[in-house]
Order: C-alpha cells, then structure tokens, then sequence
C-alpha cells in the first residue's frame, strides 16, 4: 500500500510541477494589457527568435524565451515580413495569425533625401497607392494650406509643384489605403517639424532669404552633394555667388528641368545647358522659382550654416569618392577640371 501511496504522492507532485510549468509559460507569451495600438516591423528573412526580441521589445509578450516552440506548437513558423498594428486587445494567437498571413495594416514607405515629387509619386505608387491623388495633393489649393510658411510659397506659372522641397525624407508607416492628401500632410507635417527643430525662421531673419528661398538653396545642395560632409562647402559656394550676383551653374537644376517633361537625364552635356527655361542656371542669375528635390536635415541645416570660405566653383573628382574639388578661382577650376577627366579616364 505505501509504494501505492508513493507513486500518488509522485503523480501529483509531477502534476503540480507541470501545471506550474504550464502557467508561467503562459505568462511570459501573455499580452501585457495596453490602451494603445502598437506598430512593429518584420522585415524580411527575420528568425522566429528575431521576432519574439521584437514583441518583447515592443511589450508584446512578457518574455520570449519561449516564443519560438509556442509558434512552432500552433504552426506559425511561416511569419512574414511587414509593417503591423496591433490592437490593444489583440492577443499572442491573433498576433501570430495576422503575421502568418501578412495582413498589414501599416505599410512601410521610405522616402530617400534629394528625390523629387514625381519620384516620390512613383515610389508610393509601387507600394499601391494613388500616384494621381498624390500630385493633386501636392498642388492643393491655398484655401487648405495647413501652415503659414505654404502661405510664403512663391506662386510662378512655371512651378509645376506647389509643394516640391516641403516633402520631408524619412521612413514613413501608412495606413493601408490613406488618400493622397493624408499623405502629404504627413510629409509636411515632417517638415514643420524639423523646421521648428533647427529654429529656422528665427535663423533666417538675419539673412535676405525666405522660407522658400532657404529651401530651394537647401534642395540645390541636396542634388549637388552626395558626400555629407561637404554640404556646408557646396552651401558656401552657392551662397557666395549669390552674394556677388554671379550665376548658379547648377547642373541638377537643369536635369530637374529636364525631368518636369518625364526626360531623364544623369550627366549633361554642353548643348543640355542651353535648355531655354527658369530652372536653367546656366542662364538666370539667382535662385530658380522653386526647390529641385525635397531635401534632408542636413541639407537643409547646411542652407542654414555655409561654410565660411572664399570658393566659387567645385567639380566632382570622378575617383570614387563621389567628392569634389573646390576652387577659388576659374583658373583653379580649369586645373581641377583637368584632373577630373583624367581621373575619369583612368577609370575606363
């Protein structure tokens, strides 16, 4: 009768264990209770234990320690990637469902510094939105301007874009299916935002430029600089020659002409500059009617604080580098030029 007892006593006690066991396990994958929607992104090729440090992380689950088996045990190994919200009252189950099956309600759109509001058009376009509700948007009428400084926005028959420049780069998460207008809100909205941050109204009032005019110069540097660290020279540049009333000779400017009639254009040539139109220039003197691309932070922070120094010209080195030469002189420049088409040739 005792071994009888004891294998009970044994059962039992196994039996407690394993409950035990059981309950925190299922502590660990419980939601935390929350009041607010979470998003997460899964991108692509990320492991079951990968995602679990991301529900963790996000205080999805309380621990992930066994997040991998629980997935394996309900057959969720199969997770795809994406941008989620989660519902506050969605659990670890309806969690697991909807990235098994890949039902975003975010989707994730990354807008690189420098690109155009019809590349912009283009890029939203592939990740299913209206490209045609976009460029509406974008030209929307002063009577929905939602901030004073789209009030200071220069009105010229030839901008074909009303907002091009106000766009603010970043990575973006939509909501599946928002109109055209929900989206360039929040990309102004952005950029307010980081106006606000580099305190430049306040900055640009001891200067002779607007807004708009910051901008613009801020979307020439963007389209002209690759290297981020000469930002601030090619902004001095630029803003040395318009201090003495010297033309531009921007080249981005002229392909961002080019572009406005769907023309692509990556280098010009010398008969490309002789392109009969306000964003040439080669041509005008002063700044183009509006922004070329809609520029990054740093661009724009550059706008705000050219380098301090005496160069009016730069070429691109053409060594791998994606930097330049800067010169005071065109005499220099010549010099400079030179070393570029042997560098250049070098390469072939």
């Amino acid at each position: 009768m005792k071994w009888f007892l004891r294998i009970l006593m044994t059962l039992v006690l196994l039996a407690g264990w394993i409950g035990l066991a059981y309950y925190f396990i299922d502590w660990t994958l419980e939601s935390p209770s929350r009041s607010k929607a979470v998003q997460i992104d899964i991108e692509p090729d990320s492991s079951l234990k990968q995602i679990g440090s991301i529900l963790k992380s996000k205080n999805l689950i309380r621990e992930d320690w066994f997040f991998r088996y629980y997935a394996a045990y309900l057959q969720k190994t199969k997770l795809l990637a994406g941008s989620y919200e989660i519902k506050p009252n969605e659990n670890l189950i309806g969690i697991l469902n909807k990235i098994a099956i890949g039902k975003q309600d975010l989707i994730k759109v990354t807008i690189p510094e420098g690109k155009t509001v019809n590349e912009i058009a283009d890029i939203l376009a592939k990740k299913g939105f209206s490209k045609t509700e976009f460029l509406q948007a974008v030209n929307r009428p002063n009577n929905k301007d939602l901030w004073n400084f789209e009030q200071e926005i220069q009105k010229a028959p030839t901008r074909k874009y009303k907002l091009e420049g106000y766009l603010f780069p970043s990575t973006y998460q939509f909501q599946k299916g928002d109109t055209g207008e929900a989206i360039v809100n929040e990309m102004v909205d952005q950029f307010a935002s980081r106006m606000k941050k580099l305190d430049a109204r306040n900055k640009l009032s001891n200067t002779k430029f607007n807004i708009d005019q910051w901008i613009t110069i801020a979307s020439l540097i963007e389209r002209e600089g690759q290297v981020r660290s000469e930002l601030p020279i090619i902004s001095g540049v630029i803003h040395n020659r318009l201090r003495i009333n010297m033309i531009l000779q921007v080249d981005a400017s002229i392909i961002y002409a080019y572009s406005l009639n769907g023309v692509v254009k990556k280098r010009l040539k010398s008969n490309d500059k002789k392109l009969n139109s306000p964003y040439n220039t080669y041509q005008i003197k002063g700044l183009p009617p509006g922004p070329i691309s809609n520029p990054g932070i740093e661009a724009l922070e550059a706008a705000l604080k050219p380098s301090a120094h005496s160069y009016l010209f730069y070429v691109t080195k053409q060594d791998g580098t994606n930097t330049h030469f800067f010169s005071k002189t065109y005499k220099e420049q010549l010099v400079k030029i030179e070393q570029s088409n042997k560098n250049e040739k070098s390469k072939k």
